[in-house]
């Protein structure tokens, strides 16, 4: 299946391009920010704080967002939330570069953003499958995840460089364009119904977990992805305070959400352009076993066991190392997803699209986790460890879990 397909369609077109700005926007925030923190007060801790200030209130309004999506005008709820985002930049990159930024405001700042990011997520990837028919639904899945991957490989790259020249508030403002540009293209979006049913909105949360909990193969697959952004992913946040042990400045950050972005962008890619009839559960834990282990293989970087460089150059291994691992995880992500929205029935799609959305906050809560062990032993074991543990937990599902083992395809 050709995994742009999607394109022609014209809403969905709409929707995509508005999409991969508030991507850009989003991937170069959190570049900007985590280094905004880190210049304020060089601490790896600080970076696991921001963090968690935004990815507890995106954890919490997960639940909201996705009844949101399955009860109410969606595309009003998108317009909304992507103007909001921009207000917020606006002002964080006024105070920055007015030099007036304190601590306390980009963790008020953050706040506010995830609560707005926490809605965004569930009711955007509940949206997108109502405006295209099921002929195209796994190229607008590839495509919609594409998104977030592909804006990984070339805005944090770019903004590294703009923000080492002129400084964090470029990319501040950046991002805010991503969103304001969002917040217009929802207006030539379609409306789509919300549910008719007049249930209240506990019940409806209540619906949405019961139906994961009631059947293996969506708790297992979510619970991956849980352990996965949060044991692994937490070292993005905290990348300031890891590329600094290798004396990197703001390009190599940059460099290394890239690398992370190309490696995940061609996974997906891949993932969306390969029709599985088979063996696709025990795909989708190898997947995530390779990266958990490449990921390792990251933290040791510089130690005896792995060299610094890329041998005969001046290349840190650690980005190669990162596309590599990043594909997996790219691959496994993509399968993960196609697999719950074509299995998932439509009306109770968006909550469960909510539960499944707090793996990205747990990614970004994941940084106070790598930060904390940074900060008391060292980054290299809190990048480290996380892996382990997942590692642990895939082979506990491939050998207990004969639901996601012997998943063939998503049909």
């Amino acid at each position: 299946m050709n995994p742009f397909s999607a394109l022609v369609l014209k809403d969905f077109r709409t929707y995509w391009f508005g999409s991969l700005f508030a991507m850009f926007g989003h991937r170069l925030i959190i570049v900007a920010i985590s280094l905004l923190i880190y210049r304020l007060t060089g601490s790896a801790l600080s970076l696991g704080i921001v963090a968690a200030a935004s990815a507890i209130p995106i954890m919490l309004f997960n639940f909201l967002g996705g009844i949101i999506a399955d009860k109410y005008n969606v595309k009003k709820i998108l317009f909304f939330l992507a103007f909001l985002i921009f207000i917020v930049l606006i002002y964080l990159g006024y105070l920055d570069i007015t030099n007036k930024v304190e601590t306390y405001h980009v963790y008020v700042c953050s706040i506010i953003l995830g609560i707005l990011l926490g809605i965004d997520f569930p009711a955007r990837n509940s949206y997108f499958p109502k405006i295209v028919s099921q002929k195209y639904l796994r190229s607008s899945i590839s495509l919609n995840g594409a998104t977030m991957a592909g804006s990984s490989v070339i805005v944090p790259t770019i903004g590294g460089l703009l923000i080492s020249v002129y400084g964090t508030s470029i990319g501040i403002f950046l991002s805010a364009f991503g969103y304001l540009i969002m917040s217009i293209s929802t207006f030539f979006l379609p409306n789509v119904k919300g549910s008719s049913e007049s249930s209240s909105n506990m019940k409806f949360f209540t619906e949405g977990m019961s139906f994961i909990l009631k059947n293996e193969l969506f708790y297992y697959l979510i619970l991956m992805t849980y352990f996965t952004n949060f044991f692994i992913f937490g070292y993005i946040q905290a990348l300031p305070a890891f590329i600094d042990i290798f004396d990197g400045t703001e390009k190599e950050v940059g460099f290394m959400f890239s690398c992370a972005g190309l490696g995940a962008l061609t996974g997906l890619l891949t993932a969306g352009k390969i029709n599985i009839n088979k063996h696709l559960g025990k795909i989708i834990i190898s997947s995530a076993t390779f990266f958990s282990m490449m990921m390792i293989l990251v933290s040791l970087v510089g130690t005896e066991l792995i060299p610094k460089y890329i041998p005969f150059t001046n290349i840190l291994l650690i980005f190669p190392l990162a596309i590599i691992g990043h594909f997996g995880n790219g691959f496994y992500m993509l399968s993960t997803y196609a697999v719950i929205q074509s299995k998932v029935p439509e009306n109770i799609r968006g909550r469960v699209m909510g539960i499944l959305a707090i793996h990205i906050s747990l990614g970004v809560l994941g940084g106070l986790w790598v930060g904390g062990i940074g900060e008391i032993f060292s980054i290299r074991l809190g990048v480290g460890i996380g892996p382990v543990i997942c590692l642990v937990l895939f082979l506990y599902i491939f050998i207990f879990k004969k639901s996601i083992r012997k998943l063939e395809n998503i049909n």
